[in-house]
């Protein structure tokens, strides 16, 4: 066995951690294994270079880890976590976790409220000798037939005698989850966007409507990966893997559940349902299901409907009879958030023809009116999160989210803070300046100094990187590669791609959508305009763009706070009709045209 002393932070506090490991052992691995997070896109298998620790190592560092470090940072000590063996005892620094920027704003609109739990009083009268019918059969005999589970039937005397057979119940689809004494009047629900990179969730008043409170956070499941097939081929490979996986969203759940009742100073029983959506396999992995063939054709997940399960099953400290509600999904990769956003923008009741696009990990378009729905998912890849971008980063404080090569300094970052590298919106706005100002030409190559005529300042940040051309964003070296561009090059191809393959199955072209909505963080960070230019979003369809923010966490409230508008969601995912784009002809013709500028 090897020690291995850890200093990592944690919401800004410092830990140190003493572990035993085996020797031998991968560091990266040993880390994740002990809840320590490593940034990383790839889950350890040597491909982003983002899983950066200073240890003090003999160990010699081989080309494939090397193109990934500087010389600065090989001298500082800097290594790649994945690539360093535990053969010593050894001391490690995890670099700090930035603050992320996340979106949790949506549009909706209500037609009614019509909430699943509702909170009703009762009198019942007392017992005697001439009326000796049970508890229950008192409370059936007031308000007819229910179900009442055994937790339930457990407090029943008690809280009769005890507030001389006045009280409240609460009853959600003729079943009594909770009994109460006659005081207790909040009625309060949580939804939840579970995505793969952020978390969102709401506390609402079930008896209003009012939203009361929000929570963001990073997705703890990162540590097992950026993507969901990262993370579901870690639940393959690891015996206990899935369970990691859901114990990592239900202790997420649960912390939500903590700090809502801490800043609000209610009482967790108080909460008796929790909706959540997510992408297919976000569904999958909360509720402990394998999702192993979502990765492999022919991509048959386990279950997409709704699901209504009890909140003590997965260990999520509601009320004790309360419960978890996932939206419905209607494929692999079409899943409960993208329902959730068709629900929230209301596309699916209009006459005219709209476009939704939702990017992020993948890119899931969207494409119809209230006659025909059809979707598909794009593998867009996470360009347009950070990674796969030398210098990329998430929506964290200190990264660059905007570029304009008409001012000083040409960056903005968020919460104006120095320079941590670059998120998906400042790359959307970096490689569309350099188109304007012809430093890439229609083919995505980065030109020569000798090939174009600029300023000296642009000039000056034509640079090499590690033998590639790149132009340089930020003095201290944060600058845009041509492997970058090519990446973003792939992954608005497939974009583009996905678009034009559903307007032939539909049979329109551009002039037939009258809107285009853009869901999610990402789509409501960038520049419409910057994405028209790159081609992301057809310049056909400049001018028609709604960014309609955190649609999934929008649509999940309305599901929560309303029977009628999660009932819709079940019929938009019947309506869908997926397209697998891998089954047609068109598609690779397609992403070959997007892939130009």
């Amino acid at each position: 066995m090897r020690r291995l002393r850890v200093n990592y932070t944690v919401r800004g506090k410092e830990i140190q951690k003493d572990l035993e490991v085996a020797d031998g052992s991968n560091l990266f691995e040993s880390l994740i294994s002990n809840g320590i997070y490593v940034p990383n896109t790839c889950g350890g298998r040597h491909i982003c270079g983002k899983c950066k620790v200073e240890v003090k190592t003999n160990q010699g560092i081989d080309k494939d880890e090397e193109r990934f470090l500087t010389d600065t940072q090989k001298t500082a000590g800097i290594r790649l976590a994945c690539f360093v063996k535990v053969d010593s005892d050894m001391e490690v620094r995890v670099p700090a976790e930035k603050e992320s920027n996340i979106l949790t704003e949506g549009m909706y609109s209500l037609r009614s409220m019509n909430s699943r739990i509702k909170k009703r009083s009762l009198t019942l009268s007392r017992p005697s000798l001439q009326d000796q019918r049970d508890d229950l059969k008192r409370i059936t005999d007031e308000i007819g037939d229910v179900r009442v589970p055994l937790g339930v039937l457990r407090e029943i005397s008690s809280i009769l005698e005890n507030n001389d057979y006045k009280f409240k119940y609460v009853i959600r689809k003729g079943e009594i989850i909770s009994v109460e004494p006659p005081n207790s009047d909040k009625v309060y629900g949580i939804a939840i966007d579970i995505g793969t990179t952020t978390i969102a969730a709401y506390l609402e008043d079930l008896s209003s409507g009012e939203k009361i409170d929000v929570y963001s956070d990073m997705n703890p499941q990162k540590i097992f990966g950026a993507d969901v097939i990262t993370r579901i081929d870690y639940t393959i490979k690891k015996t206990d893997g899935l369970d990691e996986l859901q114990k990592a969203i239900t202790g997420e759940m649960n912390k939500i559940v903590d700090e809502f009742c801490k800043r609000k100073g209610i009482e967790a029983k108080a909460i008796y349902e929790m909706v959540i959506v997510g992408n297919t396999t976000m569904m999958h992995l909360a509720l402990g299901i394998p999702a192993k063939n979502i990765a492999n054709a022919p991509f048959i997940p386990a279950f997409t409907s709704a699901i209504e399960i009890k909140a003590e099953e997965i260990g999520v400290r509601i009320n004790p009879q309360g419960y978890i509600v996932s939206l419905p999904s209607v494929a692999s990769y079409i899943g409960a958030d993208i329902v959730a956003d068709i629900l929230s923008s209301r596309m699916y009741e209009k006459e005219e023809i709209s476009l939704l696009l939702d990017i992020g990990t993948n890119g899931e378009i969207v494409l119809g009116n209230k006659d025909k729905l059809i979707a598909c998912s794009a593998a867009a890849g996470p360009a347009f999160e950070g990674a796969e971008i030398t210098f990329g980063t998430g929506g964290v404080i200190g990264a660059i989210d905007h570029v304009d090569l008409t001012k000083h300094p040409i960056y903005t970052t968020i919460g104006n803070e120095r320079p941590s590298g670059i998120c998906g919106s400042g790359i959307v706005d970096a490689i569309a300046e350099m188109i304007k100002f012809g430093i890439i030409d229609a083919t995505g190559r980065i030109l020569s100094k000798d090939e174009i005529s600029l300023d000296g300042d642009i000039l000056n940040r034509f640079i090499q990187y590690k033998g590639e051309p790149a132009f340089l964003v930020d003095d201290n070296g944060i600058c845009i590669t041509q492997g970058d561009v090519r990446q973003i090059q792939l992954a608005k191809g497939a974009i583009y791609a996905g678009i034009k393959v559903l307007m032939k199955e539909v049979g329109i072209e551009f002039e037939d959508i009258k809107r285009v909505y853009i869901a999610g963080g990402f789509g409501n960070y960038i520049d419409p305009e910057s994405a028209s230019q790159i081609g992301l979003i057809p310049k056909q369809l400049t001018g028609k763009v709604i960014q309609i923010g955190n649609a999934a966490g929008a649509g999940a409230i309305m599901a929560l706070i309303s029977d009628d508008e999660f009932k819709r969601a079940i019929e938009i995912a019947k309506l869908v009709e997926y397209v697998e784009l891998s089954n047609t002809n068109e598609f690779q013709e397609e992403f070959m045209n997007g892939m130009y500028f």
